[in-house]
This record gives structure tokens, C-alpha cells and sequence, in this order.
């Protein structure tokens, strides 16, 4: 497997397949993020960085586009992707048509989301289209969950986009409770177990997000409290139209 791009995704994906059960595969590193790159190899024996992007793609099967999207072009300049290659990429708003015009290339073309969690084998990662071989290779880093089509694709790559705004949150509450007189390290330690809590109780996959949050909170208790007052109707009505103004944008851009 070829990485071109080794960022947090690129670095998590290494990570993943290198500290698996199984015999991992050999993969091949960009000198793009050569800090990083050369970090792998030291510590995995089946990495190796290679000279140019070029390379990455001559000696892979599987070549996984990790570069930001602003950056596509200067990475992609002139690759030349043949064979029986399959090409992954996780680059978000780059449509399958747009890469297949700028790589030039009829080889099966993959999107995936692989979160940071991929790390400790423990990410469901989004693809599109569907292709065994990618999903095998994210099978065996917490699970592949393919998609019909792009524009739906398009939605989970959405909900990507809410991931920080959790840790605001959560900064947020920290930092009332200092507010109040708590020392700041102690309201840290409690909310953040607080949430890992809540993050366990997630893999109960028996009962629904909406049962979860009742089976958390008691009639005119505190979390229904919060939850009706603090959550209302006009937040989450907030949260959807931010979430419409970046599908729209994804959209258009992908």
C-alpha cells in the first residue's frame, strides 16, 4: 500500500495496519510530511519512504491520496496511475470525476472517511463506491460502511465536519465550571470522563440515539432540563442549516 500525504489520517492509517493482529503489508511513504514519514519507518520495519510520489505509486497496489485538497494539485501533477492500481482518496469535496480527470486514469477510483480512530482499529470508515479491496482494508481497521452513491457520500462527509465542535463543547463546559471556582484541571478530568462514559454506552448499538438520551435522564431532572432548555428547537435548527450550507458546499466543490 502507497500513502501519499502522511498527516494525522495518513500517520493513523500506518498506525492501524502496522499494530493489527495480522501480518501487516508493506507500505510505501511519500517524502511529502517527511518529518512524519521518517518517523514510520524508524519504528515499523514494513515502511519505507519513498523518493517522489512517483514511486509510491510504482511500487503499490492500493495508493491512498491523504494530501489536503488545496494541495491536489501540485501533489497530483503528472502521476501516472496504471495497471491494476486501485487509488484511494480521502480528499474531501474532490468528486471520483474530478480526480479521474486530473490523474488521467481508468484504474478504480475509491472515496473514504477514515477518522483519526482507524489508529486503534476502532473507525467506521465511509466509502465510495463499494470495492472488496477497500473495504477488506478498512474492514480490518474498525469496519467499512459503503455508500450508494456520492451524494450520500457527501452527507457522512458532512457530519465529519461536527467532530471539533464536540471538543468546543466540551472545552466549553470546562471552562464554566472554572468559572464557578473549580480548579481547571479537576473540571477537565470530570467532563472528560464524563464523555468517555457517554462514548461506551455509544456501542450499545441495541437501542437508538433517542433511547439512549431518555434512558440517561429522569422526568424534570437535570439532563432534561439542559437538554430542553439549552438544546431547543432553534439550536438544533441551527445545527441543520449549518450542516445544509456545508453539504451544499461540498456538494458543489465535489
Amino acid at each position: 500500500m502507497g500513502v501519499i500525504g502522511v498527516g494525522e489520517i495518513g500517520r493513523a492509517l500506518v498506525d492501524g495496519l502496522c499494530a493489527g493482529a495480522g501480518e501487516p503489508p508493506e507500505i510505501l511513504l511519500s517524502p511529502r510530511g517527511s518529518r512524519t514519514s521518517a518517523e514510520l519507518a524508524g519504528r515499523y520495519p514494513n515502511v519505507r519512504v519513498c523518493a517522489d510520489n512517483q514511486d509510491v505509486v510504482d511500487g503499490s497496489d492500493v495508493v491512498v491520496l491523504a494530501v489536503r485538497p488545496q494541495d491536489r494539485t501540485e501533489a497530483l501533477a503528472g502521476l501516472r496511475v496504471g495497471g491494476d492500481r486501485v487509488v484511494v482518496s480521502l480528499m474531501a469535496g474532490v468528486g471520483i470525476d474530478e480526480l479521474r480527470r486530473t490523474l488521467g486514469t481508468g484504474v478504480p477510483l475509491v472515496r473514504a472517511i477514515p477518522l483519526p480512530a482507524v489508529r486503534e482499529r476502532r473507525s467506521v470508515t465511509v466509502t465510495y463506491p463499494a470495492h472488496p479491496v477497500v473495504d477488506a482494508l478498512f474492514d480490518g481497521l474498525g469496519g467499512a460502511l459503503p455508500v450508494a452513491d456520492e451524494a450520500g457520500f457527501g452527507v457522512f462527509s458532512a457530519l465529519t465536519g461536527t467532530l471539533t465542535s464536540h471538543y468546543g463543547y466540551l472545552a466549553t463546559l470546562t471552562a464554566w465550571a472554572a468559572r464557578q471556582g473549580v480548579p481547571a484541571e479537576a473540571a477537565e478530568r470530570y467532563v472528560r470522563g464524563l464523555f468517555q462514559g457517554v462514548a461506551r454506552s455509544l456501542g450499545d448499538d441495541s437501542r437508538s440515539l433517542h433511547q439512549l438520551a431518555g434512558d440517561h435522564e429522569t422526568p424534570n431532572g437535570i439532563n432534561e432540563r439542559i437538554r430542553t432548555t439549552w438544546f431547543d428547537s432553534a439550536n438544533a435548527e441551527s445545527l441543520t442549516e449549518a450542516l445544509d450550507a456545508l453539504l451544499a458546499d461540498l456538494r458543489r466543490s465535489g
